[in-house]
């Protein structure tokens, strides 16, 4: 395939925002590359790689760019070889070029020897179009992304303890509302996207862009310590963690991501995860995911529009027990109710759709929620009756589905400038808190779910919250942050508890 214009020469004095330097056999893919770039509004040309330019490879690479931003390889077996690239020490024809300014998407399985192993890179074969089409997007969204991209990151996330701060609004009369802020996870590699307690205790699971799950000991909560990592994506910075769950006996974690695959980890010895299930079958990202309480069944939804259910104790397809395929939109949340039976689902529609999964390998439609004005981003059950969702309406809100072909809303949370993007409950269903695109966090009491009490409001230091969690006694709450950090706070919902 070629398009008119994709490939050639240059214009002198043109500056573009990327030249993509490929070799004669990877000319298909270099027309494909031009094509969506300047589909999506990047100023783009193509080169191809001389094939024996004055000066080298190097020189050829420097040159161009000399005149973009930066310089996309089409990375194959080829394109090595016809750049002379080696394994060999520093010093060759290539250690000249400006690192920074490159970038090398790579269209097979092939080695990154010498500078190719140091640049940002990232991988387009084996993908269906739409998702290579969104990988190549990602990756080259923002200028500046390979100059920042290139910088090592360090291996472990900074637990960067804090001291105690104030609610950011006073607590309702009667309610306690101390919180007091424990640490500051900092994770140099790219900001997370889920956070969990297993309900074990003792444990912190955070899930990143850079598609790892880290597991923290909390002996001391204020110094969260590295426990043990799970790789979830094998394309560095590709494939992300989206989202996390897990069963009610804390001793199963699933994780589902860009990586299109579902995995359950046994957290039994959580210093040494075992992966126990695991299975493909999205044909997009999966957003979201939930465990029934016995962790037998799984619940996933994906950018495909699409609902699956799986068994996790069988293996291969068998597994898949049902896709549905009622939602119009991309799926972003789902929850099951406490006691397993129901089933919620949400997403970009703006709707929230209750299933009856008693029998799982046959779910029935209850009822179809208009619950906000724009897309729906979590939902979670408080109780088998009292379901709460969060949308791009800047609300979270409290239904009652004691009748479930019969919902009916209880009571609006408000308090957020933008998006609500992340909800949590503890686990006797009193305290609820919410997350924004704002940075925000609040606190709510929902004991009586019609009468919601705020109880504090946390500024957000650390960009857009992505994710919650209490733990299972709900003295801690986490928050998974776009500012490449997870926040740990001390509540005082246990002892709420306690008093009642």
């Amino acid at each position: 395939m070629t398009f008119p214009g994709a490939v050639g020469a240059s214009p002198g004095g043109v500056r573009w925002d990327l030249v993509v330097s490929f070799v004669e056999a990877d000319r298909e893919w270099a027309d494909w590359l031009v094509w969506q770039l300047q589909d999506a509004g990047r100023r783009v040309t193509a080169e191809p790689l001389p094939a024996a330019p004055p000066g080298g490879a190097g020189a050829a690479l420097t040159a161009a760019a000399g005149r973009a931003d930066q310089v996309l390889v089409v990375l194959s077996d080829s394109y090595l070889a016809a750049a002379g690239a080696t394994d060999g020490p520093p010093g060759g024809a290539l250690d000249d070029v400006p690192a920074a300014r490159l970038v090398a998407a790579r269209v097979e399985d092939c080695r990154r020897p010498g500078l190719f192993g140091r640049i940002v890179s990232f991988d387009l074969f084996g993908l269906e179009l739409p998702v290579a089409r969104e990988w190549l997007r990602r990756q080259l969204a923002a200028p500046g992304v390979a100059a920042a991209a290139a910088t090592p990151a360090p291996e472990r996330a900074v637990v960067e303890p804090a001291p105690p701060v104030e609610p950011a609004e006073r607590p309702a009369p009667g309610v306690g509302g101390g919180v007091e802020l424990l640490a500051e996870l900092a994770d140099a590699r790219s900001p997370v996207r889920a956070v969990e307690f297993p309900a074990g205790g003792g444990v912190l699971v955070t899930g990143g862009q850079d598609g790892r799950v880290r597991l923290f000991n909390l002996a001391n909560p204020a110094r969260p310590a590295p426990l043990a990592e799970i790789e979830y994506g094998s394309r560095f910075n590709q494939e992300w963690v989206r989202s996390m769950a897990t069963s009610a006996d804390g001793t199963r974690l699933a994780v589902v991501g860009d990586a299109r695959r579902v995995g359950v980890w046994d957290l039994t010895d959580p210093s040494s995860p075992e992966e126990v299930f695991a299975q493909g079958g999205h044909g997009h990202y999966i957003l979201a995911v939930a465990l029934s309480p016995d962790a037998t069944l799984l619940a996933s939804g994906g950018q495909d529009k699409v609902v699956a259910l799986w068994d996790t104790r069988l293996s291969g397809t068998r597994s898949l027990l049902v896709a549905l395929k009622e939602h119009r939109k991309a799926v972003r949340a789902v929850a099951f109710s406490p006691d397993g039976r129901r089933l919620a689902s949400a997403g970009d529609d703006r709707s929230v759709l209750l299933w009856d999964v008693a029998d799982p390998a046959s779910p029935t439609r209850l009822a179809t929620l208009a619950a906000h004005r724009d897309a729906v981003h979590a939902v979670r059950f408080l109780s088998p009756t009292l379901l709460a969702t969060a949308g791009g309406d800047q609300l979270a809100r409290l239904w009652d589905v004691t009748t479930p072909t019969q919902p009916e809303p209880v009571a609006d949370l408000t308090g957020h400038r933008k998006a609500v993007t992340a909800l949590a409950v503890t686990a006797d269903g009193r305290w609820l808190a919410t997350g924004g695109a704002d940075g925000a966090v609040r606190l709510f009491d929902v004991a009586a779910p019609e009468a919601p009490k705020p109880v504090a409001a946390l500024a957000g230091r650390h960009g857009a919250v992505h994710g919650l969690a209490f733990s299972h006694d709900g003295a801690l709450l986490a928050a998974a942050c776009a500012g490449k950090a997870t926040v740990l706070w001390r509540t005082d919902a246990a002892a709420a508890a306690a008093t009642r």
